[in-house]
């Protein structure tokens, strides 16, 4: 009947290492989008899909977020903690190498943090793989480490590691020796928060696991009743604790993980003491306890699975509404698209609609004043006329009655209203005038008038005195009016504004 009890609990209590979390942490982290790369989002997911958090992190590095230095210390830390890839033995195998060849970088000669991290990482892995000789080395550095950034409390946890290499490589004295030095550190240390909890519990685990191998089982009980002890101070009054290490659980529900996670260790040191030693009543007590935690631990690693599966839901929803507004968005873009291009054609047409527009008006004018009765030649006040005084005349009565304005004003008005013929009317400008052509000098008046209202009507427009200027297109406006005056007509006002 003993036999079968002790069998019974050993069941028990593997059934709780199994359930239970390293770290206190619970599986409740939601599954990062498939467009973050970061560090953050790799370690979320790092303890539950490692292969996912490898792969975020090699995404981080393709696209700068982090360094190939710290995706490296993180790929160690993911293959160390994890079952990344292959039996655990090759996880530990790569976290080893990937750190061991970090350990030579030389960032990391300067940038103590991280190498504190990753000594933690090689440690870890060297106590997990029962290499003794590097968990003593890599412990060693690591204590050196810590006292040169002045971190006390996490240099007793490495000599707490340190002194149980120790024992376990023959130098037991030595070993014990430094584990209770540590202890009593820990326990005498005037602030004692959360970190120095957290540091004591790992110092008397490596203490209690010195003492089962050497089957000291009644020297275990005090350090685990005092485990459970401040644990069940630290449920109580988690306030009196805070420090804001980068160890203390950040939530009421990690907390709550935490301490059931190392309550449940130390119910099981205690029963395992309890039935080497043969106390039937106490070891019956203590695992009635475990088997409520164990009822606890499952209910809450089925509620974690919930949870994780309704965060993949929430995933999977959210990345269906990601896709189906892309694609909304991509149909609004195409629609953008199609109605510029609309836009684009109907303005094109209109615009070729109002040149030929223009065109036909003008050959309409022309054909006009072509059939209207034509005049005897020259009117006879005119036949002993100068072409020189001619010209002075039908400049002052194109000035005066300010007939350029008209767009339509062109050879062909002035022929029709002096009653000339187009000889004459040619050989008055070419011969009587400065000017090459009637054409270039309507063109001139039209444009000194543009003069005079850029300088004395800064209320109007440079399309608006385009048009009472007798001009039909503000470009040729504008071009007309830079080859004359060397400047454009916003110029030309600016200038003299200025002046």
């Amino acid at each position: 009947m003993r036999h079968t009890l002790l069998l019974y609990t050993v069941v028990l209590a593997l059934t709780v290492g199994c359930t239970g979390r390293n770290g206190g942490e619970t599986k409740t982290v939601a599954q990062p989008s498939d467009t973050t790369y970061t560090q953050k989002a790799a370690m979320a997911v790092y303890d539950y899909q490692p292969e996912r958090a490898l792969q975020i992190i090699d995404s981080a590095v393709i696209v700068g977020n982090i360094s190939e230095v710290r995706a490296d210390v993180e790929r160690a830390r993911i293959y160390s903690m994890t079952q990344a890839h292959g039996p655990e033995g090759t996880c530990l195998d790569s976290g080893r190498v990937v750190g061991e060849r970090l350990l030579a970088h030389d960032s990391l000669k300067h940038d103590l943090n991280l190498r504190q991290q990753l000594l933690e990482i090689l440690v870890y892995t060297a106590r997990m793989q029962q290499d003794t000789l590097t968990w003593m080395l890599r412990s060693h550095e690591l204590v050196d480490v810590c006292h040169e950034q002045g971190l006390q409390t996490e240099a007793l946890r490495t000599e707490a590691e340190l002194g149980a290499s120790l024992c376990y490589s023959g130098q037991m004295e030595q070993g014990m020796t430094q584990l209770d030095s540590v202890i009593t550190a820990l326990r005498e240390s005037p602030s004692f928060k959360f970190n120095e909890l957290d540091a004591f519990i790992i110092a008397s685990k490596r203490k209690i696991g010195v003492l089962n191998s050497m089957k000291r089982f009644a020297e275990t009980l005090p350090l685990s009743h005092r485990i459970k002890e401040l644990l069940d101070d630290y449920e109580q009054h988690p306030d009196k604790y805070h420090d804001g290490s980068h160890r203390e659980p950040k939530d009421s529900t990690k907390r709550a993980d935490y301490i059931r996670f190392y309550r449940s260790q130390a119910q099981n040191f205690v029963t395992a003491a309890y039935a080497a030693l043969g106390e039937r009543g106490s070891m019956e007590e203590t695992f009635y306890e475990i088997e409520s935690t164990v009822r606890d631990a499952t209910t809450r690693e089925h509620q974690a699975r919930y949870h994780a599966l309704e965060q993949q839901m929430e995933a999977e929803r959210q990345r269906a509404d990601a896709q189906r507004n892309a694609l909304i968005a991509w149909g609004a873009v195409l629609l953008a698209l199609l109605a510029l291009c609309f836009v684009v054609v109907v303005y094109r047409k209109n615009r070729n609609i109002r040149q030929k527009n223009r065109v036909l008006a003008q050959q309409l004018t022309e054909l006009y004043d072509n059939t209207r009765p034509a005049a005897p030649a020259v009117d006879a006040d005119l036949q002993s006329t100068s072409t020189e005084d001619l010209y002075r005349y039908i400049r002052d009565e194109v000035i005066r009655l300010q007939l350029y304005t008209d767009p339509g004003f062109g050879r062909q008005s002035i022929i029709a209203r002096f009653h000339l013929t187009k000889d004459v009317a040619s050989r008055v400008f070419s011969q009587g005038s400065d000017h090459s052509s009637i054409s270039d000098f309507i063109n001139n008046c039209r444009l000194d008038h543009a003069r005079r209202l850029l300088v004395s009507r800064p209320d109007m427009s440079i399309a608006d005195i385009a048009t009472a200027s007798g001009f039909g297109v503000r470009t040729t406006f504008t071009r007309s009016f830079k080859v004359k005056h060397g400047l454009t007509p916003s110029e030309f006002r600016e200038q003299q504004e200025q002046s």
